[in-house]
C-alpha cells in the first residue's frame, strides 16, 4: 500500500491545479471563489501529506504492479470526488449524498444531476462542473502518467534501474486506465501524445463553437463536456442552432473513438488510422442505429442527435426523453448499453467487446460441432485471440449485466416502474446521463446505488472490486 499511497499524493497535487479555471472565471464574473481555493489547499495538503508520510516509511516499494494501478485508479477518482464535493455543498443545503453525487457524476463522465435547474447557479460553478468531466474524461490519471513519466533521476548510475521502475509503473498505469491495446513501445510519447490530442481538440471546438455563435464561456464549458462525451450543459435550455449541434456532434464522436486510434493521426499514420478497427466497427454500428432510429421517429435533427449522444455515451438531449416512442427510447437504451470504443472517453460495453461476443457465438457452435481436440482458432481483424482473453470479455459483460439488473431490482424497490428503473441504471453504469426522472426527490439508496454505477461503469468495474476486496482484506 505504500506505493499507492505515495501516487495518490501525487495525483491529489495536480488536481488541485485544475481549480484555476473556475477561480479565474469567478473573479472575471464577481463571484466568490472561496471553496474552491478551500478544495485546491485540501488537495494540496492531503497530497503532500502523502508523500511525506510515504518517504517516512522504512520499506519503500519500487514499481506499481498492475493489480495496485487498479486500486489506484480506483482510490484516485473516489478521492477526487469526495474533494470536490465541497464546492457544491452550499448548493444543496449541505446535503453530502447530494454533492457527492453531482462532484462523482462529473469525474465519472456521466453528467446525471441533482440540480433542478442551473440558471440560477455561479458561472464558475458550471464551468468547474463541466471541467470535473473534461478531466475525467482524460483521466486524472493520464495526467500523472506523464509528469511521472519525466521525473528524472540524478545520478546517472541509477538511470537504467529508474527507466525499468518506470516502465513497470507506468505500464500499470496505463493498462489500469483501459488503454492496453496497440500500445507504442514508449509509453512517455504516448501519453504525452494523448493529452496532446486532447488539448488540440479542445482548443478546436472552442473555436468552431465560439465560431458558430457561443461566447467563449459557453464554448469552452460545452467543448469540457462534449469532447468528454460527459453530457452536463450550462443552462437549463440546450442549444437549437444546427451548426452548434455539427461540432457538438463531432465532439460527441471523437471522444468515442479511442485515442489509441488518435495517436496514429499525431503521428501521421493515416492509413493506420483510416483503416483503424474498432473505430470502424463504431461508426458502421453507429450508422446502422441511426438507420433504425428513422424507422421510429421521422425528425431527422432528434434521430440523429439523440442517438449520436446516446451512443457515445455523452447524454445530451434536444428533446423530453419520457415523451418519445417506446421504440426509440429501447434503441436509445441499447445504445448507452453498447458504448463507445476501448481507451476513450466513453462509457458502456464497448463496441470491441460486443463485437467479439457477436464473432465468438458462430465460432462457439463450430467449436462444439467439431471432433474432439481439433483446433478451432478464434481471429478478430484476421488475429488469433486467445481463449482467455475471450473468457475476460464474458465475464465483464455477464458482470455488466448483473449489475444492470441488480440496480433495476433495487430502484423499483424504491417505487419507480421498470422502464424509469432500467433506464436510469443503464445510463448512470453506461455513464451516460440521460434521464427519465427527477433525481432530486430520489432515495439515497437510490442516488447511491446511482453512484456506485457510475463509478463501477467509468472504472470498467473490476478496479472497485480489486479496491473493494482489499480493504475489506485489511
Amino acid at each position: 500500500m505504500k506505493i499507492l499511497i505515495k501516487y495518490l499524493g501525487y495525483i491529489l497535487l495536480i488536481s488541485a491545479f485544475f481549480r484555476i479555471i473556475p477561480i479565474t472565471a469567478a473573479i472575471i464574473y464577481d463571484e466568490p471563489f472561496g471553496l474552491f481555493l478551500l478544495t485546491s489547499g485540501l488537495s494540496l495538503f492531503i497530497g503532500l501529506s502523502l508523500i511525506m508520510a510515504e518517504r517516512r516509511m522504512e520499506t519503500r516499494e519500487k514499481t506499481l504492479t498492475l493489480h495496485k494501478g487498479l486500486m489506484l485508479v480506483a482510490l484516485s477518482f473516489i478521492m477526487i470526488s469526495v474533494i470536490s464535493s465541497i464546492s457544491f455543498l452550499p448548493h444543496f443545503q449541505y446535503n453530502f449524498i447530494d454533492a457527492l453525487f453531482e462532484s462523482v457524476s462529473g469525474y465519472t463522465t456521466t453528467g446525471m444531476s441533482i440540480f433542478s435547474s442551473l440558471d440560477h447557479l455561479p458561472k464558475s460553478l458550471l464551468l468547474w462542473r463541466a471541467e470535473t468531466q473534461w478531466m475525467g474524461g482524460m483521466g486524472i490519471v493520464m495526467v500523472f502518467l506523464f509528469i511521472f513519466s519525466r521525473i528524472k533521476t540524478p545520478a546517472y548510475e541509477d538511470r537504467v534501474v529508474h527507466a525499468e521502475e518506470e516502465t513497470h509503473t507506468a505500464m500499470a498505469l496505463y493498462r489500469a486506465q483501459g488503454f492496453s491495446q496497440d500500445m507504442e513501445p514508449s509509453i512517455r510519447n504516448t501519453t504525452r501524445n494523448i493529452i496532446m490530442i486532447y488539448g488540440i481538440y479542445s482548443l478546436l471546438g472552442i473555436f468552431f463553437l465560439w465560431l458558430f455563435g457561443m461566447t467563449l464561456y459557453e464554448s469552452i464549458g460545452m467543448v469540457f463536456t462534449a469532447l468528454s462525451t460527459g453530457g452536463f450543459t450550462l443552462s437549463d435550455s440546450f442549444y437549437t442552432n444546427n451548426m452548434q449541434l455539427v461540432v457538438l456532434s463531432v465532439l460527441m464522436v471523437i471522444g468515442s473513438i479511442s485515442f489509441i486510434a488518435h495517436n496514429k493521426l499525431v503521428r501521421l499514420r493515416i492509413r493506420n488510422f483510416i483503416a483503424s478497427f474498432e473505430k470502424n466497427v463504431l461508426l458502421v454500428m453507429l450508422a446502422v442505429f441511426i438507420g433504425l432510429g428513422f424507422l421510429a421517429l421521422s425528425d431527422a435533427k432528434t434521430v440523429l442527435f439523440e442517438i449520436i449522444s446516446a451512443f457515445t455515451t455523452t447524454g445530451y438531449s434536444i428533446s423530453d426523453i419520457p415523451a418519445l416512442p417506446h421504440l426509440f427510447i429501447m434503441l436509445i437504451m441499447l445504445a448507452m448499453i453498447i458504448g463507445g470504443s476501448v481507451a476513450s472517453t466513453s462509457g458502456g460495453i464497448k463496441v470491441f467487446r460486443v463485437f467479439v461476443l457477436l464473432k465468438s457465438i458462430p465460432w462457439m457452435v463450430k467449436k462444439l460441432g467439431s471432433p474432439a481436440g481439433a483446433v478451432i482458432p478464434f481471429n478478430v481483424n484476421k488475429k488469433p485471440m486467445a481463449e482467455n482473453n475471450l473468457l475476460i470479455i464474458e465475464m465483464f459483460f455477464v458482470t455488466y449485466i448483473s449489475l444492470l439488473a441488480i440496480g433495476t431490482v433495487i430502484l423499483m424497490i424504491l417505487g419507480y416502474n421498470f422502464l424509469d428503473s432500467s433506464f436510469q441504471m443503464t445510463s448512470a453504469l453506461g455513464t451516460v446521463g440521460l434521464q427519465t426522472m427527477e433525481l432530486a426527490g430520489m432515495h439515497w439508496i437510490g442516488k447511491i446505488t446511482l453512484m456506485i454505477a457510475m463509478l463501477m461503469g467509468r472504472l470498467e468495474i473490476f478496479p472497485l472490486f480489486v479496491l473493494v476486496r482489499n480493504l475489506v482484506k485489511g
